[in-house]
């Protein structure tokens, strides 16, 4: 059976995802999840939306197993649901869900911030400023998804542990398929927490992320009533 065929547009964001992966993970396994796991906080695949299992495999030049195997760990990341005999699915979050997990979000990341605050030094906040230079120039979702989170990685391990900055991107990739549309609150996010960062006030810097997390979750929870009219 021959792979599903998409529109020309979705199939050059996939091939541009598949591109920013290469030698970056270590197994099949690795590089699929990292594929499919963009492609959904991006907005190439929407919540609800069956993933063409065929054509990943086509596209990644893989075979079913690392598939199968890729959508089971994304199903325990919370971002897919795999049905049996039908395949998988992208998970769609309940506005009760989205709310939780903005909750979490704020716990853990107003803890990150302030310790990012309080241990930064110039060469971390240089290298931020670079970064965040990259994320206002990239042109396609895809290539600023990638910077975007190259941004928050760096920001968030600057002063914590590993598991911390771990916990916090799964967390943004669980709700990021969301935010794709909240072009107001997402464009200079980066640039506003950079100042409150700069002042060298921990608790500054964490009231103003906590502010901007709950004004987010406030606008998917719209979104979502929105749709289920």
């Amino acid at each position: 059976m021959k792979p599903r065929i998409l529109d020309a547009q979705r199939e050059s964001a996939l091939a541009r995802l598949v591109a920013a992966s290469t030698h970056q993970h270590r197994t099949a396994e690795d590089t699929v999840a990292a594929v499919i796991r963009d492609a959904i906080a991006s907005g190439v695949f929407h919540p609800g939306e069956r993933l063409p299992q065929d054509m990943l495999a086509s596209l990644l030049d893989v075979s079913r197993m690392p598939i199968r195997s890729a959508m089971r760990r994304l199903e325990s990341e919370g971002l897919v649901e795999v049905h049996p005999h039908r395949g998988a699915s992208v998970r769609a979050l309940s506005a009760e869900e989205v709310s939780d997990l903005y909750e979490m979000r704020i716990l853990i990341e107003t803890f990150a911030l302030r310790k990012t605050t309080a241990a930064i030094s110039t060469e971390d906040f240089e290298r931020l400023e670079d970064l965040s230079d990259e994320l206002e120039s990239d042109t396609s979702s895809e290539s600023e998804l990638v910077s975007r989170q190259a941004f928050y990685r760096y920001l968030y391990g600057v002063g914590n542990t590993p598991r911390v900055v771990t916990t916090i991107m799964q967390f943004r990739a669980e709700v990021s398929r969301y935010t794709q549309g909240l072009v107001e609150l997402r464009s200079h996010t980066h640039r506003e927490l950079l100042e409150r960062i700069k002042s060298g006030n921990p608790e500054l810097a964490a009231s103003w992320l906590e502010a901007h997390l709950r004004e987010v979750a406030q606008q998917i929870k719209r979104q979502l009533d929105d749709t289920s009219r």
